[in-house]
């Protein structure tokens, strides 16, 4: 008996140790080993909870072994990525959430869809509790858990038939983190999960990925950097009103077709996948440029889509018999149509890339995209994009109020706070000082309307909510940890009325709302001295990217020598030699210090691509590090070895740290996520039954302990996001991009903004870096230097403000105008105030000396 169950023993525990060694061997090799992304497939199981569960790699056929007749002919796919966004494509902090507009044709919509997501994600990251979700139109499809710190992680996703409608749809990826050892607020900032645009999309059937009719350009794929490419195929010997009509029609296909990175050169008919070419002019122009079999028979206006072929992009010719016919076929794109679309989709379109606000609105926080939350971590973030008018004047005369609903749980500490940060500045924060707990509706936040600009501006949501059990820090407890916090979509910002007027020099009003050019009342000039394609090609992605800013189409006329007189505003794209120095040291650009910087590449065509000298080793590595940063793709590092590993030698290889082994990835039996729930009456009956007398008492207690360093933290924050400026730094020699603006005229619309580079290569390749939504949110000032290798831009501020005029001076208009002013100068508003006392003083005492009777 004994010797039967000392076997039985022996068994198990040989069995014990062969799984711990096998365990061990796949960790480790996922640790050490080089290999391409792991893919994955979703599935849903039938109560709509995902199920991950990865494929094994099929088998490799021995030599000697008969293999089966060929089937029918393999699928060829293309991955449809997603655009770029101001955002990028990252997912920062415990909560974060990244929604896209995906406009699709009747086919792709009848068709059996799958969604590719890849990713990598910090080394802090506890895969245990951290999911990484797909909602597409409102409608959960599926999760995964997040654990990719070594190398990209690629999941596939079935999406259900019928979710996905022909037109607009919404696609949201978000995702819920929690820190491996840390629980402080501070270590929050540690968490993120970053998409590789090249590695996510939805993947379509190559017959059905492309665009035949003019009403769906929002379809067009963009490519693996979220960018828009548009070959421009122009004339030979193109003359001016050629180049304005190409202008007018890349602007009209970026707004239709909500592009935020539209990227042009010009050349001839490309290839590739992604992307469009297009053709604009006469037919008999386009027939010797392209030929007549891509242009066909016309007799009249025409503007059309010719599909595309493993050789050719898909194309968009624009033409008619001539130059009149040209300008009416453009009229095709301005038909006005209501959008298709699931309502979510068109929610998501309209408020993408920003929701546009003018003054006097309220809006709920559900139509920017921002969804109900139960929060169970320590810091909850909701962010939102909106739009300001161009000739917005940002001054602290008034204040939109972000009213919050929502409640927190009883028991936080002292520190529990609301914090609203505008364009990366704190704005306001609002205590949560109830030890109790609250439940409301309308918790007024106010917001100065200083901290806006005109243009797009993103909007954080932070709800600080640290509990006294986060000094133990029992990481394992996040997985049954209490909501903390509750945020409703209801929650409403409610803009007052604002002041209508311009504020010239400033490069961040150009860039983010296209001012002055989209309000000009003339045909604002752009000023190009050579018409070579990379100049062409540079000037029409900055135009593009004035239109989207705008929201409409900017009607502009070339010049090939510099405007003279009254003539508006004035935008000049070109090489440095190819401009005036003069006209660069009156728009207060450092002449001198470009031309030492750039003495070597001024006219000098630019090295091969970097990347060809790269082994695959280092472009792997390179790769994971533009992950780790959310660098922006279209800005190339160097093109030397020595000055590529420079680079990155700031970046922090959280990479490297060691992962512990991921928990089961199957799901628990929950209830149906996209079952509504009334969340107010949820947390309003939980907050009353929590109150109780002795919880007021500990949380005072913690308070008073916590009091005097929370001021001097909160002091510290407030001194660092105020600070005005800040270190400038000095030119580089991967400064390789330079923006100037100022008012050359006697009048205060004469405004010239000049865009230039060492040479008309590197003028091509720095533009597409700029248009990025993560570099062009940092111009600002009078002159603005991109450095190419870090995606940087260094501003000099503008200390010769003028006004111009938009809008009708009207009473209201300009009392809104006039303390907006003395709100940004303050001594005059102070040296104003006491001079109108002083003068009433004086008034009152010769009044009062000759009034009544002198007694003797």
């Amino acid at each position: 008996m004994i010797a039967a169950i000392a076997n039985i023993f022996a068994r198990r525990m040989a069995c014990v140790i062969a799984t711990t060694l096998v365990a061990t061997e796949t960790f480790a090799q996922a640790i050490f080993l080089t290999a391409p992304p792991t893919i994955s497939k979703v599935e849903q199981p039938s109560t709509g909870a995902p199920v991950p569960a990865p494929l094994p790699p099929p088998a490799r056929p021995a030599a000697n072994v008969a293999r089966p007749a060929p089937g029918p002919k393999q699928r060829v796919t293309i991955l449809r990525h997603l655009a770029n966004n101001i955002q990028g494509y990252r997912l920062a902090g415990e909560t974060g959430a990244s929604e896209w507009p995906m406009y699709l044709t009747d086919r792709q919509a009848r068709r059996k869809l799958q969604f590719q997501l890849g990713y990598l994600s910090a080394v802090s990251v506890m895969p245990e509790v951290s999911t990484l979700t797909l909602t597409i139109n409102d409608q959960t499809v599926g999760a995964t858990p997040v654990n990719a710190v070594q190398s990209v992680k690629t999941v596939v996703f079935d999406i259900p038939p019928g979710l996905m409608r022909p037109g607009f749809n919404s696609l949201r990826l978000s995702t819920e983190q929690r820190h491996r050892v840390d629980c402080s607020l501070e270590a929050t900032q540690e968490l993120w999960t970053q998409i590789d645009p090249t590695q996510t999309g939805l993947i379509l059937d190559e017959a059905d990925a492309g665009v035949d009719a003019i009403g769906d350009l929002a379809a067009l794929p963009a490519d693996e950097q979220g960018a828009l490419p548009i070959r421009a195929v122009t004339p030979a010997n193109a003359k001016t009103s050629d180049i304005e009509r190409l202008l007018r029609v890349v602007q009209l296909i970026s707004i239709v077709g909500r592009f935020e990175q539209p990227v042009v050169d010009s050349g001839p008919l490309a290839g590739g996948r992604y992307g469009v070419n297009l053709l604009v002019g006469t037919a008999a122009e386009l027939s010797a440029t392209a030929g007549a079999e891509m242009v066909g028979v016309v007799t009249g206006p025409r503007a059309f889509v010719v599909p595309g072929t493993p050789e050719r992009r898909t194309t968009i010719v624009v033409t008619g018999a001539d130059a009149a016919q040209v300008d009416t076929a453009m009229k095709a794109f301005l038909v006005a149509t209501k959008p298709k679309g699931a309502a979510a989709g068109l929610r998501a379109a309209a408020a993408f890339p920003g929701f546009r606000m003018e003054g006097g609105q309220r809006v709920k926080l559900a139509e920017l995209g921002v969804k109900s939350v139960e929060f169970d971590g320590r810091l909850y973030r909701a962010a939102f994009n909106i739009i300001m008018p161009p000739d917005f004047y940002p001054a602290d005369y008034g204040r939109a109020t972000l009213r919050v609903a929502g409640g927190y749980a009883p028991g936080l500490t002292s520190k529990a706070q609301l914090v609203m940060n505008v364009n990366d500045r704190t704005a306001v924060s609002l205590p949560l000082l109830k030890s109790t707990g609250e439940v409301f509706k309308d918790n007024p936040l106010p917001l100065p309307l200083g901290f806006l600009r005109p243009g797009l501006n993103r909007i954080e949501i932070e709800a600080h909510v640290p509990a006294p059990s986060d000094e133990s820090c029992d990481t394992l407890a996040a997985k049954v940890e209490s909501n903390r916090f509750l945020f409703l979509d209801s929650t409403e910002i409610e803009m007052p009325a604002i002041a209508r007027v311009g504020c010239m020099p400033d490069l961040a009003v150009t860039a983010t709302g296209g001012f002055p050019y989209a309000v000009a009342s003339n045909r604002s000039k752009l000023y190009l001295p050579r018409l070579d394609s990379k100049s062409v090609g540079a000037a029409a992605t900055i135009v593009a990217h004035l239109a989207i800013a705008a929201g409409r189409p900017i009607d502009f006329e070339i010049a090939s020598t510099p405007p003279q007189g009254d003539h508006g505003p004035t935008l000049a794209v070109a090489p440095y030699d190819a401009l005036d120095p003069d006209l660069l040291r009156r728009l207060d650009m450092p002449v001198d210090e470009l031309a030492r910087a750039w003495r070597d590449k001024i006219g000098a065509e630019s090295a091969s691509d970097h990347a060809a000298a790269l082994s695959s080793g280092e472009a792997a590595r390179r790769n994971r590090l533009v992950l780790q940063n959310n660098f922006p793709m279209a800005c190339h590092p160097p093109k030397s070895p020595d000055a590529f590993g420079a680079i990155f030698r700031r970046v922090d290889l959280q990479a490297t740290g060691a992962t512990a082994p991921a928990a089961s990835e199957a799901p628990t039996e929950a209830e149906d996520p996209n079952t509504p729930r009334d969340l107010f009456q949820e947390w309003d009956a939980r907050v009353r039954n929590e109150r109780r007398f002795s919880a007021t008492i500990a949380q005072w207690a913690r308070s008073f302990g916590e009091w005097s360093k929370a001021k001097f933290t909160d002091a510290g924050v407030w001194m660092r996001n105020f600070e005005h400026g800040g270190d400038k730094s000095d030119m580089t020699s991967q400064t390789l991009l330079a923006l100037g603006q100022n008012i050359l005229g006697a009048e205060s619309g004469e405004v010239w903004t000049v865009v230039t580079a060492p040479n008309a290569d590197l003028l091509a390749d720095s533009v597409a870096c700029l248009v990025d939504p993560r570099v062009s949110r940092q111009i600002g000032g009078r002159v603005s230097l991109l450095d190419l290798s870090q995606a940087k831009i260094n501003v000099t501020p503008v200390d010769n403000a003028r006004f111009v005029v938009t809008q009708p001076l009207s009473v209201g208009n300009v009392r809104l105008i006039a303390a907006g002013w003395l709100s940004l100068h303050s001594l005059y508003y102070v040296a104003g105030a006491v001079s109108l006392a002083v003068t009433l003083a004086a008034a009152t005492r010769l009044f009062v000396k000759n009034v009544g009777r002198r007694t003797q």
